[in-house]
């Protein structure tokens, strides 16, 4: 267990707690929780920066960090979803989630015939962008102030087109070195 594969756990941990503190109403309790998604969205960048420039990437973390990240923010917007006032809409987290789970099996197709299948430019722009969205969707939630709200809604929108545009890029990716007939 390597220092990006304990951040990964950590990360793991950090979102359990995470969501436990989000299922608050409390606006004290939402900062909290803002306070630990950055933390728990940080050590994303940590491990994989780590990871690469160390060489200690491991089958572990290929799998276990996506899914960190994956769980993090889809978890956070389904929370979010429910927030009073919440600018996060339904079909948002739709797409989000799908692209999600359509770029995983594409990912593991290509890993089982032993094609590396590694992010894109694109993914890493899709996911800073969602963690923009979730954690100033959370600062909403807690302050309820208008500014917030349309600064939220601006990254939600721009964190689910990048979604939409990287799973398409992904998608004519997988087709390319998988050599998938359509």
């Amino acid at each position: 267990m390597n220092i990006p594969n304990k951040l990964t756990v950590a990360r793991l941990a950090l979102t359990a707690i995470f969501f436990v503190v989000l299922a608050a109403d409390d606006p004290g309790l939402l900062y909290v929780s803002l306070i630990i998604f950055i933390i728990a969205a940080f050590t994303d960048l940590v491990d994989g920066w780590y990871a690469r420039k160390y060489q200690m990437v491991t089958d572990f973390g290929r799998v276990a960090d996506p899914f960190a990240d994956k769980i993090l923010v889809c978890g956070a917007l389904v929370f979010l979803l429910v927030k009073k006032d919440s600018p996060v809409r339904d079909w948002m987290v739709v797409i989000i989630i799908a692209r999600e789970f359509l770029v995983s099996g594409m990912r593991s197709l290509a890993e089982s015939k032993g094609i590396p299948f590694g992010a894109t430019y694109w993914g890493k722009f899709k996911a800073l962008s969602q963690n923009f969205a979730v954690g100033f969707s959370i600062f909403h939630a807690a302050s309820g102030l208008t500014q917030v709200r349309w600064i939220s809604v601006g990254f939600l929108y721009l964190a689910t087109t990048l979604t939409a545009i990287s799973g398409c890029v992904y998608l004519f990716r997988a087709k390319r070195i998988l050599h998938i007939d359509t």
